[in-house]
């Protein structure tokens, strides 16, 4: 299994991969993570689901490549040289399952033969140019039915390489804590601020407006945690100023830590307010009030793209943030009914989608085996 694109995907299949060591120990599974904290992550997560037999190694794009991608802005050009670096041993493997779609690569530069597995990561709304890579893949396996029915329409993909298996990082992570974290001394309610990466239509370039509103106004505890991939557009002086405004007793400002993707700031928080994220989705398995910026005056309301903001209020502006939040939380008692559905059809059977996924996996192994020993037994023909 390849974890070549970050921390954020890791929940999406680390514990599919600890759940089928553990019920297939005859499999040989190895996970190949791209720098020693993804490492050390799934390690973690092997441990927690006592998957003694996991295998992991890290294997890392080369340091000159590495400070290159870094120096012109590019930090995930070095996935490309890692999947070139891993390319004699991938053209080896019987099996690779990964959660990005980079990997899609090696079937289109020819370098594998091997039957290729997609796990979506996330179950957002957003549709990026990355999917049209899943024709590449044997077999997507996705959460819900929301990304089966995108996969079959939108990218014409044949339903019978489509799996649902419900949302494996949150039947991981809800199974190790079920309290909500208390991040803040006080009573005030807390709004978790979550912009999006893509800069075409994330509210990251109105995010300081926006902190200031919420600042200002004093009614609110304030989680600023973009997706983690937005510190890879920030220099270290951006992040520091970020992180200079952090206030204990009412702003928490992060752009790194673990909490950005083990689901810390989404159970604490009482508002979400956001853009194009699918950790939106995250939050509300546990209905409660959303708003959502729209920075860039997109026409959001009958673009399935943003079919999340039907689930909130919508900012047009920052000017009137407040009244939209206010908005949120007033009249979220009708949009709980909504939000169950939305999230019901994102996310599938959540309880349990760890080892059916494994399940999955275990089948296609087992007719990968049963395949090569056809071939094997089947006799030579006549000359």
């Amino acid at each position: 299994m390849l974890f070549l694109g970050g921390t954020h995907q890791l929940f999406h299949l680390a514990p599919v991969a600890a759940a089928l060591s553990r019920i297939a120990p005859q499999m040989r599974i190895t996970c190949i993570a791209s720098d020693p904290h993804v490492a050390d992550l799934i390690g973690d997560v092997g441990r927690r689901m006592g998957a003694a037999l996991l295998r992991i190694e890290t294997v890392e794009a080369p340091a000159w490549w590495r400070r290159f991608a870094q120096w012109i802005g590019r930090p995930k050009l070095s996935k490309l040289a890692l999947l070139l670096r891993l390319a004699p041993r991938l053209a080896r493997a019987r099996t690779i399952v990964t959660p990005e779609r980079t990997s899609a690569l090696l079937r289109l530069w020819h370098l594998t033969r091997a039957r290729m597995i997609h796990f979506r990561h996330g179950a957002g709304d957003r549709a990026p140019s990355s999917e049209s890579r899943l024709k590449a893949f044997d077999l997507i396996v996705v959460p819900g039915e929301k990304d089966v029915v995108r996969a079959v329409d939108q990218h014409h993909i044949d339903p019978a390489r489509l799996r649902s298996t419900g949302y494996v990082k949150l039947d991981y992570l809800r199974h190790l804590d079920s309290a909500r974290p208390r991040l803040f001394a006080n009573a005030r309610p807390t709004i978790l601020y979550n912009p999006h990466f893509d800069l075409d239509r994330s509210s990251w370039g109105a995010a300081p407006a926006v902190v200031q509103h919420i600042l200002s106004d004093g009614r609110y505890n304030l989680i600023l945690a973009p997706h983690i991939r937005v510190a890879e557009t920030l220099d270290e002086a951006a992040i520091a100023q970020w992180h200079a405004l952090a206030d204990p007793d009412r702003l928490i400002v992060d752009f790194g830590s673990d909490r950005l993707i083990d689901m810390s700031y989404v159970r604490a928080a009482d508002i979400y307010l956001g853009d194009m994220s699918s950790q939106l989705y995250e939050f509300l398995a546990e209905p409660r009030p959303a708003a959502f910026v729209n920075a860039h005056r997109a026409a959001w309301r009958d673009d399935p793209r943003y079919a999340g903001w039907h689930l909130g209020e919508v900012a047009e502006t920052p000017d009137g943030l407040i009244d939209v939040i206010d908005a949120a939380v007033a009249g979220h008692p009708a949009k709980i009914a909504e939000q169950k559905a939305a999230v019901a059809r994102a996310f599938g059977e959540i309880d349990g989608a760890c080892e059916r996924a494994a399940r999955i996996l275990v089948e296609v192994l087992e007719e990968d085996v049963h395949a090569g020993a056809a071939a094997i037994a089947a006799p030579a023909p006549a000359p």
